[in-house]
């Protein structure tokens, strides 16, 4: 009765715990943030000063006027829609930090409940090597009987005491036919019920796995569109914020004209 269960126990530990590692969360850095918004330009002083050449001494960051030509009503246009357009796409920048931010504690929740989940495989696995012990002596015990009934039957021995080994060796046979097949009923139960349970925890990782990728690369997406908004901010820092400009280009400009 030669069997052999080599195969049976690799097919079993096969597989037992081959879960998809999660990615790691990327971290989000001060998100390139662009700064303060541009100063919003002040009400005009009852007391300001005109220069001779009509201008206020005055800026759109309501600073100290800087050196270089007054601005023209078209550079004046121009600084003031960049200024409205760089408010406006900080402002929706900003409102999309909080949502990205809990979706990120979300998903972290998700992966330790994941990394719980795994408790019920390892249990598993400790199954499976409590059976592969049982397998292992099990077929040591049928080697046993096979050498014995190899003996028995190289010897050919007759009558009373020999009737009495043949009995016994074929009890012992039965016997060992009755463990191999509760044996092989645990395995079945065992590698149905791992693989019901890898794969469901498989899917789960995969899914959890997709989500994390999809969140780097929208957070990835918001720190670089923050950092574009930042260049902005500082071009319109460097052309725009401190150039003197003349009130009535302003007041022209607030007319349609």
């Amino acid at each position: 009765m030669k069997t052999s269960f080599s195969s049976l126990l690799n097919s079993l530990l096969l597989g037992l715990v081959c879960t998809l590692p999660l990615a790691a969360l990327a971290q989000t850095t001060a998100p390139a943030k662009p700064g303060a918004k541009p100063a919003a330009k002040p009400a005009p002083a009852a007391t300001a000063a005109k220069p001779a050449d009509g201008t206020a001494a005055k800026t759109l960051s309501g600073g100290t006027p800087a050196g270089g030509p007054v601005l023209t009503r078209e550079e004046l246009r121009l600084c003031l829609s960049q200024e409205e357009s760089i408010r406006t796409r900080l402002d929706a920048h900003e409102a999309r930090r909080a949502p990205l931010d809990k979706e990120k504690a979300d998903l972290a929740t998700e992966q330790q409940t994941l990394r719980d989940e795994r408790a019920p495989l390892e249990n598993l696995k400790k199954e499976a090597e409590d059976l592969s012990t049982r397998l292992r002596a099990y077929a040591d015990k049928v080697n046993s009987w096979n050498d014995r009934m190899t003996a028995f039957n190289t010897a050919a021995a007759t009558g009373p005491r020999a009737d009495r080994e043949k009995a016994l060796l074929n009890k012992e046979r039965d016997e060992l036919g009755v463990q191999q097949k509760a044996l092989e009923a645990e395995k079945t139960a065992l590698t149905t019920k791992s693989d019901t349970m890898v794969a469901a925890y498989n899917g789960k990782a995969q899914a959890l796995d997709a989500k994390v990728v999809s969140w780097n690369q929208r957070n990835e997406e918001w720190n670089q569109s923050g950092k574009a908004i930042e260049v902005e901010r500082n071009k319109w820092l460097d052309n725009c914020a401190d150039r003197r400009y003349r009130e009535d280009d302003e007041n022209a400009i607030k007319r349609g004209k």
